[in-house]
């Protein structure tokens, strides 16, 4: 019963993988969010790889949410993946990406979205069953200056005035050094 066990013991951790791949990720860039005068967000895509031997190949989605409308995806200079297919149905972007099998962490690609001004405004990045979404982009518009108070300082110090002037006129005349 001893060899038996052993025996178990033994065939069960023959069975166990000795190597363990960690998944990869991917996240939008932190230059999203602002819009430009035209109203476009441009977002570049990074991502962390570590698989012990890379990958070669990935498919990333683009899902438009909130009246977001992707205008450009395009490569990134330098960048070790280029796209090799970009397929568009509806509000999904599917983009086939390759590499000599890349590992580490980089950029990807980049896109550029045309925000609706709506609150819900995003494009969701979805990789693996992962979804991140970029953030709801802001408009570069001026705010209108509001009340601060800063007048309240010169409205003091103009009824202190007004009062000093007025206690001035009412005792001149009776002061011991006019009738001198």
């Amino acid at each position: 019963m001893k060899k038996f066990l052993s025996l178990m013991v033994v065939t069960l951790v023959g069975l166990l993988p000795f190597v363990v791949n960690a998944a990869s990720s991917i996240s939008p860039g932190s230059d999203c969010g602002q819009l430009d005068s035209e109203g476009n967000s441009r977002c570049t895509v990074h991502y962390k790889i570590d698989d012990q031997d890379g990958l070669t190949s990935m498919i990333i989605t683009l899902t438009e949410k909130g009246g977001a409308t992707v205008t450009n995806v395009d490569n990134i200079a330098g960048s070790e993946w280029t796209i090799s297919d970009q397929k568009h149905e509806g509000n999904v972007y599917t983009i086939t990406l390759t590499s000599p099998g890349v590992k580490g962490e980089g950029d990807l690609f980049y896109f550029t979205y045309k925000g609706s001004g709506e609150e819900d405004c995003t494009v969701a990045i979805g990789y693996n069953g992962q979804v991140q979404s970029t953030p709801t982009p802001t408009p570069n518009t001026p705010e209108d200056n509001k009340d601060t108070g800063s007048a309240l300082p010169y409205v003091a110090l103009g009824t202190i005035a007004l009062v000093a002037v007025g206690a001035y006129l009412a005792t001149r005349n009776k002061t011991k050094l006019y009738k001198i």
